[in-house]
């Protein structure tokens, strides 16, 4: 399958890259070590939210939808924002809309390898990308390559929560659909009434090795972008797909 470069307009509503790192520097200390070297790049500090610009709240659903990204710690610049968790895990995530494969991708290379060059960390064990999609008062239910009947009962189910896990060697995947979730409180958005919308959630994850090299670490981040890519574009039936405007190269 070719995949498309992206569609238009932009469906991506949170975009995060999790990447676990080792490092010998205790966790207080390592916080002072981030803000020399992400100041000198270009990055505020703050220890309060980065609010992104309003999101649509849906009814019953914002636990499972909204990503949390805790307000500790956060470095930002006008396009991305960079939380350091005492998990031992940079969270990569862009503020207000998404700005790009390639554009994300070269912010998280360049400040892992300033954080390496450093000695500030040292290796990495564990990747996740997780990129979560919406469509305002489009009912996905039979525009997937996914079919949900309660069988016995010969009814199709029409809207709700359905999530996935499964394992794919070396990655492990969750997906999280949405059908046709009625909103908290209904909004516009470029003077079209929202009464309710999808969403596809996928994370895609890598864990169990010990990377050193920033080369290597990025063959491995990219390949799981692009099997985040895969999936979510294999989720869409063609015809629908074509009704998204998608862009692929020459």
């Amino acid at each position: 399958m070719k995949l498309p470069i992206k569609i238009e307009p932009d469906r991506i509503r949170d975009s995060i890259v999790q990447i676990f790192f080792k490092s010998e520097i205790p966790f207080e200390p390592l916080i002072g070590y981030f803000y020399e070297i992400l100041s000198k790049a270009g990055f505020a500090y703050t220890n309060a939210p980065v609010k992104p610009q309003q999101k649509t709240q849906i009814s019953g659903q914002a636990n499972e939808f909204m990503v949390n990204i805790l307000p500790q710690h956060l470095f930002f610049n006008e396009e991305i924002k960079i939380q350091l968790h005492q998990s031992g895990s940079i969270i990569f995530n862009c503020i207000n809309k998404y700005i790009g494969w390639n554009k994300f991708f070269a912010y998280i290379n360049d400040i892992l390898l300033k954080l390496k060059n450093q000695n500030v960390i040292y290796g990495f064990q564990r990747i996740g990308i997780r990129y979560i999609s919406e469509f305002p008062n489009i009912d996905l239910s039979d525009k997937l390559n996914f079919s949900y009947r309660l069988e016995g009962l010969n009814e199709s189910l029409h809207n709700g929560n359905f999530r996935f896990e499964w394992n794919d060697d070396p990655y492990k995947i969750v997906v999280n659909l949405g059908i046709k979730l009625p909103i908290l409180i209904s909004t516009t958005v470029d003077n079209i009434k929202i009464d309710y919308i999808s969403l596809i959630d996928i994370d895609v994850i890598q864990q169990g090795f010990n990377i050193v090299e920033n080369e290597e670490l990025c063959s491995v981040i990219n390949s799981t972008h692009i099997k985040q890519k895969r999936i979510f574009f294999t989720l869409l039936k063609e015809e629908f797909l074509q009704t998204l405007n998608p862009i692929y190269e020459l």
